[in-house]
């Protein structure tokens, strides 16, 4: 009986020692114990190595789920160990892990960390009412890796290899730095997070995701009407199902072509319907099927149009149908700050054309405006503070161009579209409120920004 004790003790230790091979675990053991006299946290220290050695094989089963704990970082230079919250998430899109503790570049843990510590090493099973532990769950790290198994589980990032053992309902594992002495040991208690957290956690990491390809997305493809942009496709549905539109054979291949919902990536594919579409001859007197999208058809194929070609740094078309959607298709709604917003957005949008084509003036011209109440003081004021900055304008000079402009407002035509001059250069701008020279100039002179020239 004594033999096989010994026999299976010591193939344990060579498959631990195979799994594990990278790590010095008696040097290990060393360091904890010297880290370990001046520490209060001495018992999980010294505990901790017993328990990774009794600890059996990890599988890809024990890994698919988020867990938070606890991490000792160990300094064995300084002989020094710092007790702080620690997480491991996998996200099961990429099925890459990560692995890390927080806070241990601050000289001291906040009050909020230091009271989830002092939970999870008493009882990890009431960490689910603590208020770090509600945002503790959802953290990631930039350090990802893919987790490898050779009979047990191991995670490679650009910093760590860390190696994991289990016991019971324990998680343990070891942090080897790729660049220090450091290392850190890590504990999760697999029960202490709730079952459903889990599936939040991923849902939050798919909607991070999401937001993060939109947002690369939008940098490179601008659409300001992201939501709205598919409303052409329900605009079409209603316009051929009466004449004269149903026997308009380019229409309806227009819209045999747009099957599938319109997004600011596919709809890039489609400028020749749009620019189709600003053609058509809508007359409401006979139009039976009344809606908002067929309302703003063209308003909205217009000013796609715009960012389309805008996105593709074609910035003569850009200008051509931006004014397009501001002048000829202003969008239709019921509320006057939905109209103001879409007019901002194109005067914004205007500036950044005529600064790509290196007009100055133009670009300058078109966000004075906006410091006029409308909505937008703050953004115009960032935008033309970059503008003085990067083309390094005078700005006592640009107060005088400015003072001389404000007698230049004229109403076009009576509907909120007026002209505005800015040293010699015609600007168009919209405005729910009626405007006159005199309150146009009083109101950008009462701006903070119109104050600091």
């Amino acid at each position: 009986m004594k033999k096989l004790f010994y026999f299976l003790f010591f193939t344990t230790q060579i498959a631990f020692a195979q799994n594990n091979g990278d790590l010095d675990l008696k040097k290990i053991e060393v360091q904890i114990t010297k880290a370990s006299k001046t520490n209060k946290q001495a018992n999980l220290f010294k505990s901790f190595v017993a328990d990774f050695k009794a600890g059996s094989n990890v599988s890809s089963r024990d890994l698919i789920y988020d867990y938070v704990g606890v991490g000792i970082v160990i300094n064995p230079k300084n002989n020094e160990a710092k007790l702080l919250p620690a997480k491991y998430t996998l996200d099961l899109k990429t099925r890459l892990s990560g692995i890390g503790v927080v806070g241990l570049d601050k000289a001291q843990l906040s009050e909020e960390q230091s009271k989830f510590l002092a939970i999870y090493t008493k009882n990890p099973a009431e960490i689910k009412n603590d208020d770090y532990y509600m945002v503790f769950k959802y953290h990631t790290f930039d350090n990802e890796g893919k987790l490898e198994y050779a009979n047990s589980a191991s995670l490679s990032d650009q910093k760590y290899t860390t190696y994991f053992t289990k016991k019971d309902n324990w998680l343990y594992a070891i942090g080897i730095s790729k660049t220090t002495d450091d290392f850190i040991l890590y504990k999760f208690d697999t029960q202490a997070m709730p079952k459903d957290d889990y599936m939040l956690i991923q849902m939050e990491k798919d909607r991070k995701a999401k937001w993060a390809k939109e947002t690369k997305l939008r940098a490179v493809f601008p659409m300001y009407h992201d939501v709205r942009i598919d409303e052409i496709r329900i605009a079409l549905a209603y316009l051929l199902r009466e004449e004269p539109y149903k026997s308009d054979k380019i229409l309806m291949e227009c819209a045999n072509n747009m099957p599938r919902k319109l997004d600011r990536e596919n709809i890039r594919s489609f400028t020749k319907e749009l620019d189709y579409f600003l053609d058509l001859k809508i007359d409401e007197k006979f139009w039976k099927y009344r809606s908002d999208e067929v309302l703003n058809l063209k308003h909205t194929s217009a000013h796609a149009l715009a960012d389309i070609y805008f996105g593709m740094e074609s910035y003569k078309l850009a200008e051509k149908f931006f004014l397009r959607s501001l002048l000829d298709f202003r969008i239709v709604s019921a509320g006057g700050t939905t109209m103001q917003k879409d007019a901002n957005r194109i005067t914004v949008d205007l500036s950044r054309t005529y600064d790509e084509l290196g007009k100055t003036d133009e670009a300058i011209g078109y966000l004075i405006p906006l410091l006029n109440g409308n909505g937008s003081i703050d953004l115009a004021t960032t935008l033309l503070n970059n503008l003085i900055k990067k083309k390094n304008i005078d700005k006592k000079n640009f107060k005088k161009q400015l003072d001389a402009s404000f007698g230049t407002l004229g109403d076009l035509r009576g509907d909120g579209i007026y002209t505005f001059m800015f040293n010699g250069k015609t600007v168009f701008l919209f405005s729910v409120f009626k405007k006159t020279k005199s309150s146009f100039a009083e109101e950008v002179k009462e701006t903070d920004f119109y104050k600091s020239l």
